[in-house]
């Protein structure tokens, strides 16, 4: 699978496949502001501390900012992806 820049992300949507293959060269911040993601991506790695790419994000990215860069995702649909995963994590 290839691997993508963050030039590439300006210039190139992706799935949320390439996206996911290359989620520890990227950072979380450009793929949100660059890419049309889906709520499920966004409560699985945006909104996990884990990918992160420094303090400042961890202080950043929270549901109300996903949603602002992200004006295609309900707040529910975020909800309901963060239920998901959440009780994956638990089980």
């Amino acid at each position: 699978m290839e691997k993508i820049t963050y030039w590439d992300l300006c210039t190139k949507q992706y799935t949320m496949e390439v996206l996911e293959h290359n989620i520890n060269n990227l950072e979380i911040k450009h793929i949100l502001h660059k890419q049309k993601l889906t709520a499920d991506f966004c409560a699985k790695y945006v909104l996990d501390e884990y990918y992160c790419s420094c303090t400042e994000d961890v202080y950043l990215i929270d549901c109300a900012y996903v949603l602002h860069h992200q004006p295609h995702i309900t707040k529910d649909e975020l909800n309901e992806s963060l239920d998901k995963f959440i009780e994956f994590h638990k089980g």
